[in-house]
């Protein structure tokens, strides 16, 4: 045979081969690129009116101008936010089923519970943080207490009660960690919620209480309580004058709950890209910062690859932290 004739030959089923899969492969642009086609599902796993569910509802309506297609919120309480959370993990991983997860589902209560509906370091890929609050530690102003040291002075020598919304809360674990470094033993009060333990506080019947934004900001400004440290690795806006923990003798003392965009693993990395560079552009307007730090929060995006180590490392922390305090796992 012509070895030209074979050349040509060759070429032609080359060219056929290639004009098979150059069209396959601009359809898959094509798809990747229209997404969203449908609706987007923001789940939310608590009731509605709390801290994550006004973020849910402030990226939603945003992408929803943005994207050009619906994105809702859904409300899935139960089980201490691991119904919802155990609904996304099982959820088609497509883009259109989104968490907005918190501390306590991906960080902490994987160290309580051994019977979680997910996995939280690999039935989720991370998107982006939304925004952290912030606790403020606050004692009965009857306590001879001004500040942090003095107050593990006291625990030294005096029996501290504090009060917390129930084993594996945030402030529960600001107080298991506070114990864990500051080298003191405290009795732990679990109450049913926030506001019964800040009460208790305020009778005087419970010592100390680590508590959230704003609603500890509020009992600080009005004088019923003493405010002797922000729980964070910088000082709130919502009250300057309160120093941190760590800059009064417990360097690396951090503790924030935080709230952030995840998807089911196996999401499309182009999907997660898009969506958390989305969540950024959100989060960087000085509306919407003004808005949630309105509520005692503080905004701040990451990029999926920040978010995931982040997320690694709180789990880390908060394993070593139960694990070490001897806390038996959650019953929901």
């Amino acid at each position: 045979m012509d070895i030209s004739c074979a050349m040509r030959g060759i070429g032609t089923r080359l060219l056929a081969a290639l004009s098979l899969i150059l069209p396959l492969g601009w359809a898959g642009t094509a798809h990747a690129g229209a997404y969203p086609e449908r609706p987007i599902k923001i789940i939310v796993p608590f009731t509605p009116g709390g801290t994550s569910d006004v973020l849910a509802r402030t990226l939603a309506e945003q992408m929803t101008l943005d994207l050009g297609q619906p994105v809702v919120v859904e409300n899935r309480p139960g089980a201490g936010s691991a119904l919802g959370t155990g609904v996304v993990a099982r959820s088609a991983p497509d883009g259109y089923t989104l968490l907005m997860g918190s501390s306590s589902a991906l960080a902490v209560n994987p160290a309580l519970q051994d019977d979680l509906p997910y996995d939280a370091a690999r039935s989720f890929v991370p998107i982006s943080l939304v925004a952290g609050i912030q606790n403020i530690l606050l004692v009965n102003p009857s306590l001879p207490v001004k500040n942090v040291q003095e107050l593990i002075a006291y625990g030294k020598t005096h029996k501290l009660f504090y009060g917390s919304a129930g084993t594996g809360s945030s402030p529960h674990m600001s107080a298991e960690l506070f114990e864990s470094m500051a080298g003191i033993e405290m009795t732990h009060v679990p109450f049913k919620g926030g506001p019964q333990a800040v009460s208790e506080v305020v009778a005087g019947r419970v010592d100390l209480i680590f508590d959230n934004m704003p609603t500890a900001a509020t009992m600080v400004k009005s004088g019923q309580l003493r405010g002797l440290a922000v729980t964070g690795a910088h000082g709130s806006p919502m009250v300057p004058q309160i120093p941190t923990v760590a800059s009064q003798g417990l360097p690396g003392y951090d503790v924030t709950v935080w709230y952030g965009l995840v998807a089911p693993a196996g999401t499309p990395q182009a999907i997660v890209d898009m969506l958390s560079k989305e969540t950024a552009k959100i989060l960087a307007r000085d509306d919407i910062r003004k808005k949630l730090i309105g509520i005692g929060t503080e905004p701040q995006s990451m990029t999926p690859a920040a978010f995931g180590e982040f997320m690694t490392g709180e789990r880390a922390k908060w394993a070593q932290v139960i694990q070490k305090a001897g806390i038996k796992t959650a019953a929901r």
